[in-house]
């Protein structure tokens, strides 16, 4: 089979992407991390362009992550922290956490809790926002427990 010839790719300037992540990160408290799971892209890729590599600013974006990064406005992101989750649905990461090494407080940390909050919820009690939920299961990533694509399936 002959080789296809491949399109040229019409990358972006990441400025102006750049600019708008962190006016929502600033405009709603949301995290970069979250931020690149309600994208729908890899934490690495919003890391580059957010702090670039090697010192250097990211220079471009690939046009799926600027129509991803696009896509979301401030309302999105204000959702993923009003809405109620039952302390249940998140009590398997933190445990995963703990059983991992994981200090209760650190947890709390990662939440922005207090020590009781973060203990009824590691219990399965009280309520925790979507964005909770996002960073217990990025913390889960970053420690090797759960995969970063099964972290992202979260928003």
């Amino acid at each position: 089979m002959p080789d296809q010839p491949k399109l040229p790719t019409l990358w972006v300037s990441a400025a102006p992407f750049r600019y708008h992540v962190r006016h929502l990160m600033a405009a709603t408290g949301v995290p970069w991390q979250v931020i690149a799971v309600a994208a729908d892209l890899p934490q690495q890729q919003l890391r580059a362009l957010l702090f670039g590599r090697d010192g250097h600013p990211r220079p471009r974006l690939s046009p799926y992550a600027a129509r991803r990064l696009l896509a979301l406005d401030e309302a999105q992101l204000r959702c993923l922290q009003v809405r109620d989750l039952p302390g249940s649905l998140v009590m398997h990461s933190a445990h995963a956490l703990l059983a991992d090494g994981a200090l209760l407080s650190e947890v709390a940390e990662w939440l922005s809790l207090d020590i009781h909050s973060t203990r009824r919820l590691v219990s399965g009690q009280g309520e925790c926002s979507r964005t909770m939920d996002i960073m217990l299961r990025l913390a889960c990533v970053q420690r090797g427990l759960l995969a970063e694509r099964e972290s992202r399936e979260v928003a």
